[in-house]
């Protein structure tokens, strides 16, 4: 199937810039440095000199585990624009495509095997490394988040949210402008979500109006909270419900039902796009 050739292509050439060799080597002394830190909390000592409660320790490390999940959704929301952003533009540049595309392959087939190779690669990637990441934070204090493989799928569900716009990207921009443009609205699109979050708890209506288009034109804050909701012991969760904080890092309830059906309908419209987009291109 031209889909699935074209798929083991953009997989054999990530191997190939020996980037799966340098992203290994990253994430194993990630994983090491967090977990030498995560051992120290054990020692930590009160302001009384007293060692921390079991209780303490827990919570610290519950915290500190939202932080590692937030370090690794930026990992990934770079990774997804970084390696979507030249799949198109830089086969274009290189006349690759002009080799590709008079074969029997549609650009539909070339844009959507595209997708599915860095898909998969995005998808291996978070679970190999939050798997390892989990397993080391449950070795060292005995601690694991309520939801874990939901959170997990909640960045992956980010990660394919920028993939999928910085393909559509790749099919108009060079590289580098596409890769920024994405990262970009990334990021203002986490500002809209605090934003929303301090417009619910002031019950400013405008504030939080904004934050929520925001978050349905790029559902990728949305996604990162449902991922934080399920890595929150259920305690943080309470309090979090009963007062409402602008804070990123804590909330009060998941994403419901209908954002996700969106978030997946946004997925499906951008690949249509990309591959509309490509294929109305003069190459």
């Amino acid at each position: 199937m031209p889909l699935l050739i074209i798929a083991r292509l953009t997989l054999r050439e990530a191997a190939r810039r020996r980037l799966l060799h340098a992203v290994a080597i990253l994430t194993v002394l990630v994983i090491g440095l967090t977990g030498w830190g995560i051992s120290r909390i054990a020692t930590l000592h009160t302001g009384n000199g007293q060692p921390l409660a079991h209780s303490e320790v827990m919570a610290t490390t519950a915290g500190l585990v939202i932080m590692l999940a937030y370090m690794f959704s930026f990992v990934l929301a770079i990774g997804a624009a970084f390696l979507a952003a030249p799949a198109i533009a830089g086969d274009v540049d290189s006349g690759l495509v002009l080799a590709l595309l008079p074969r029997p392959l549609r650009r539909s087939q070339f844009v959507l095997g595209k997708w599915l190779g860095l898909a998969a690669l995005l998808v291996v990637y978070a679970g190999i490394t939050s798997g390892l990441e989990l397993a080391m934070v449950r070795a060292i204090t005995g601690y694991l988040p309520p939801h874990p493989a939901q959170a997990v799928a909640f960045l992956v569900g980010e990660s394919l949210v920028l993939l999928s716009l910085a393909l559509l990207g790749s099919t108009r921009l060079a590289s580098m402008t596409c890769g920024i443009v994405v990262l970009a609205l990334f990021g203002v699109t986490w500002i809209a979500g605090i934003a929303e979050s301090v417009g619910a708890a002031f019950n400013n209506t405008a504030i939080t109006t904004a934050g929520t288009v925001i978050s349905l034109l790029l559902p990728s804050d949305g996604l990162w909270r449902g991922a934080v909701y399920n890595l929150e012991p259920a305690i943080l969760v309470a309090v979090g419900g009963a007062t409402p904080r602008p804070n990123p890092f804590s909330v009060a309830a998941p994403p419901p039902t209908p954002y996700l059906l969106w978030a997946v309908g946004w997925v499906l419209v951008m690949l249509s796009l990309a591959a509309l987009s490509f294929r109305r291109r003069d190459l």
